[in-house]
């Protein structure tokens, strides 16, 4: 089981480490997740263990919050820490000035020195108290021997404080007697400062991490939370949560749906663009399924719940991008490594800094500065967010995208992909095979009354042809299936058969004329349903499953990247070449039946270098997606394609497999500047508070170092943030092709599919014309916008409205 709790209290990479090491050593606990950025944490377990979750926690400094079901919680609370930001800073501004005006005022009496001395106190330790948070927590964790950030900012903020405060005994104790020497010493101001630097570093760290919750705000925003349910003749308004399995509910013109569930009565023309990312209305009526958070745009429909609102898909969807979010690279490891220790390392740096500076040279507040600047100018935020705020990015920039990536391994690994297997029905191909040609009225008219009583697939395109066509069906008696063969019956006394090539050359009637023409039709891709019978052949019904629009240009943008493209099928040779050819695919493996796709897999890897990717439908390529590095299902989002994939395309643009590669190039690429930042800032930094560069001039003081710290998070946060610009690259020749897609309303049967096609076949000039009734849309292509006119206004008169 896999369960989300919220963290309070971390502020750094070394918290997050903390976190996860405390839950780690939980008997049961197989895997944990923790966000720096949201404060979330996935635990993944065998039990229900929240309880000892919560004490392990508790024992490392932090407090365990189990959110509601659903629930996104931004706990960074801007308004409260503005104002004390506010206030924070313009009292130390004053403070500042006040440490200073020995400079610019000149020499001050005794009395003045004492006296902007308490005033330093004064206004030090408001602004110690309003940031009394970073003492807390940091002295906190470092009791229990986990120290973070804060505990840094802590030791050099109150060492600071309490050096400054002896400064101020020495002074009353010597008043009248070398004050300005003492006064000259005092870090009051370092000490509020560092605090006030911080805070306005970590407020612009959070201003600018709230950015990074907008794409998952967004889907949560989709999920519906209230339903008109029917109650007899009553219509009631109840929260969503409360609508249970076979409740019926009615949504109207304009209305969002609020289940996943089955239309039971009415038909709508229905948005699912938030699932899909088609934003082309599609129709459905009784029978047909829907999904929550897809809009009514016209009509008006009853709809059963099937699913509860927490196992909608698009609630799937919302939680797998939270999880995702939280999810951890591989490359992150060195950095959790180094973030568990770090605070331990700088300690040990800030002291040995302190007393190299006073073994050298023996000045006391030389050596103190240095190793104030040392503590304050670390930061373990850096490391610390350089993966987890890129993987929050990402996968949002993926979801707006219309890919799901299910976990931050699957966004790294994809980058490093060399070698796509695809299948090819519904994934390279549509999986919806269309009659290509019909040798006479006689062929069409007894293939449809025998392919009447069979469920193959290209039964049903032979059905949906006649029907176009008012083709009449026949009587059929004695009908059979004919394993590896085709079907037969008998039709007025006399038996007919609709098979393949076999069926023929069993009968004996595969000449070498025949068979000459089916290979050439199997060279072209097409697939042949003979019919005949024991005597003579009648005629031949050629079908061929169209190919995805952009799969050349997929398949071109692969091979530009170095990426060799396979593809796998079970159909027959001549078929598979054809297709493969059609994309420009020359590697192909067929007649491969489903469960041993996973043989190819390894079969691949075996042969190539470098991680492999299996493309499919996610239904029946299970063995593939699981042998292979990265599981990609392509198609419409359904539970099983999100339950067995890394990554899920949710809608049938090719295209999209090329935006996730590019994606994950463009996140792994800034996590890796992100680690380099972060490693160099430190070192780098580290060196110069340390004094290491002394010796040339280059030094820095403690106010200084906070600032720097925080400009180090900054970065890393705005960096990551550039992702949010990731945009698809624009198609080659895609500006040359003027493609054209219209949604009909009021095309509801198949007849109105016949009359459109008849209107658009008398106008020569359009190219690729395809009309799906299930979308109620026409799609063509031409190379003049006046004939795009001209197939507007064929539609039309034919009787048909235009959008």
């Amino acid at each position: 089981m896999k369960k989300k709790y919220i963290v309070e209290g971390m502020t750094c990479g070394a918290c997050v480490t903390h976190v996860e090491n405390a839950v780690k050593k939980i008997p049961g606990v197989t895997e944990v997740a923790v966000n720096l950025m949201t404060k979330e944490m996935f635990v993944t377990s065998n039990s229900e263990l929240d309880k000892k979750i919560a004490s392990n926690v508790a024992k490392a400094g932090y407090k365990v919050v189990i959110p509601s079901e659903g629930s996104i919680v931004d706990n960074r609370n801007l308004n409260k820490k503005k104002t004390t930001l506010i206030i924070s800073v313009v009292l130390s501004i004053v403070l500042m000035i006040i440490a200073m005006s020995h400079m610019f005022i000149g020499n001050l009496n005794d009395t003045i020195l004492l006296l902007f001395t308490i005033i330093q106190i004064l206004l030090a330790t408001t602004i110690i108290l309003l940031n009394f948070r970073f003492y807390k927590s940091g002295f906190n964790k470092l009791l229990r021997l986990n120290p973070n950030m804060d505990s840094l900012i802590a030791i050099g903020s109150s060492v600071s404080y309490l050096y400054s405060i002896y400064g101020f005994v020495m002074i009353i104790i010597n008043y009248s007697n070398n004050v300005m020497d003492y006064y000259m010493n005092l870090y009051f101001d370092s000490s509020a400062m560092i605090l006030a630097l911080v805070s306005l570093g970590k407020y612009l760290e959070s201003l600018s991490t709230s950015k990074t919750t907008k794409a998952l705000e967004k889907l949560v925003s989709l999920i519906p939370t209230t339903a008109t349910k029917i109650v007899g003749n009553e219509l009631i308004q109840v929260d969503v949560s409360e609508l249970d399995i076979g409740d019926i509910v009615l949504v109207k013109n304009g209305s969002v749906i609020p289940v996943d569930g089955t239309i039971v009565e009415g038909e709508a023309s229905i948005n699912e663009s938030n699932i899909t990312g088609e934003s082309i209305p599609v129709y459905k009526t009784i029978n047909d399924e829907v999904l929550s958070s897809s809009l009514v745009v016209s009509g008006l429909v009853k709809v059963e719940v099937k699913k509860l609102a927490s196992e909608t898909i698009i609630s799937k969807i919302v939680k797998l991008v939270d999880e995702a979010s939280s999810s951890k690279a591989p490359i992150s490891r060195i950095a959790d490594k180094v973030a568990g220790i770090f605070a331990f390392i700088v300690i040990g740096i800030a002291i040995i800094t302190f007393v190299v500076h006073m073994l050298i040279n023996g000045v006391f507040n030389q050596a103190f500065n240095f190793a104030v600047s040392v503590l304050v100018i670390s930061c373990p935020c850096a490391l610390g967010l350089a993966t987890p705020v890129a993987i929050m990015v990402g996968t949002g920039v993926a979801a707006r995208n219309g890919f799901l990536i299910k976990n931050a391994e699957a966004l790294e690994n994809t980058s490093q992909v060399k070698t796509f297997i695809f299948d090819k029905t519904g994934t390279i191909t549509y999986g919806n095979p269309e009659v290509v040609d019909v040798d006479n009225n006689e062929t069409i008219k007894i293939a449809y009354s025998l392919e009447s009583y069979s469920n193959h697939p290209f039964s049903k395109t032979i059905v949906d042809y006649a029907t176009i066509y008012n083709i009449e069906r026949a009587l059929v008696n004695e009908f059979e299936i004919i394993e590896g063969i085709g079907i037969s019956g008998i039709i007025s006394g006399v038996k007919y058969f609709a098979g393949n090539m076999r069926g023929l050359e069993q009968a004996k009637l595969l000449t070498d004329e025949i068979k000459e023409r089916f290979t050439t039709l199997y060279n072209h891709g097409l697939n042949i349903i003979a019919i005949y019978t024991e005597h003579a052949l009648i005629g031949v019904i050629t079908i061929k499953d169209k190919v995805k629009e952009n799969g050349c240009h997929l398949i071109n943008a692969l091979k530009e990247k170095g990426i060799i493209p396979i593809m796998v099928t079970g159909d027959k040779k001549e078929i598979a070449l054809s297709i493969a050819s059609e994309v420009g695919i020359t590697e192909v493996e067929y007649e491969v039946l489903p469960q041993d796709k996973g043989n190819v897999v390894d079969k691949v890897k075996a042969k190539y270098k470098g991680l492999v990717a299996f493309i499919g439908d996610g239904i029946n390529d299970a063995v593939a997606l699981t042998k292979s590095d990265i599981a990609i299902a392509i198609g419409s989002g359904t539970d099983v394609a999100i339950e067995s994939s890394d990554i899920v395309i949710l809608s049938t643009d090719l295209m999209t497999i090329d935006r996730a590669l590019d994606l994950s190039k463009r996140v792994m690429r800034v996590i890796k500047q992100n680690l380099f930042w972060a490693f160099f800032y430190n070192v780098i930094g580290i060196s110069i508070a340390a004094g290491v560069f002394a010796s040339i001039g280059l030094t820095i003081n403690p106010m200084i170092a906070s600032l720097s710290m925080s400009i180090s998070s900054l970065f890393v946060v705005t960096n990551s943030l550039r992702i949010n610009r990731f945009k698809s690259k624009e198609i080659k020749g895609e500006k040359e092709m003027n493609e054209t897609k219209l949604y009909i309303p009021n095309m509801n049967c198949m007849h109105c599919v016949a009359r459109i096609n008849e209107a658009l076949q008398k106008l020569k000039d359009l190219e690729n014309v395809n009309i799906e009734l299930e979308t109620k849309t026409v799609t063509f292509t031409c190379k003049n916008p006046k004939d795009e006119k001209k197939a507007i206004n064929a539609i039309k008169k034919a009787g048909y409205e235009v959008k």
